[in-house]
């Protein structure tokens, strides 16, 4: 029985050590994998990057210089410009006091 237990022991021992180097060998491959993905991924973001930045700085340009042309019109025309942006307050109060209004529920006292 001693020689059957030990051949049982020696045998999950050597199965075990095969499982170290099977897991050693895995690990070994999945970080390999993983760094290569890694700089793989680098590398599109870079290209991405050059690829974007030229059409981003031409956008903020043509955003700026839209901006700057509003407000040089609005400082043209300062009458028109606060006509309509009060114009646009009342409206906006109107509608927010008249929706306010309408959605009230009837007052409940603490009594019924």
């Amino acid at each position: 029985m001693a020689t059957s237990t030990d051949d049982i022991r020696n045998s999950m021992s050597k199965d075990v050590a095969a499982l170290q180097q099977e897991v050693s060998r895995l690990q070994k491959m999945i970080s390999a994998q993983g760094t290569e993905a890694y700089y793989e991924l680098r590398d599109r973001a870079g290209k991405a990057y050059d690829e974007a930045a030229p059409r981003a700085r031409t956008a903020v340009a043509q955003i700026k210089a839209g901006s700057t042309a509003a407000a040089q019109a609005a400082r043209d025309n300062a009458t028109a410009t606060t006509t309509a942006l009060l114009l646009a307050g009342a409206i906006g109060f109107l509608a927010g006091y008249m929706l306010g209004g309408a959605t009230q529920p009837e007052p409940r006292h603490w009594w019924r």
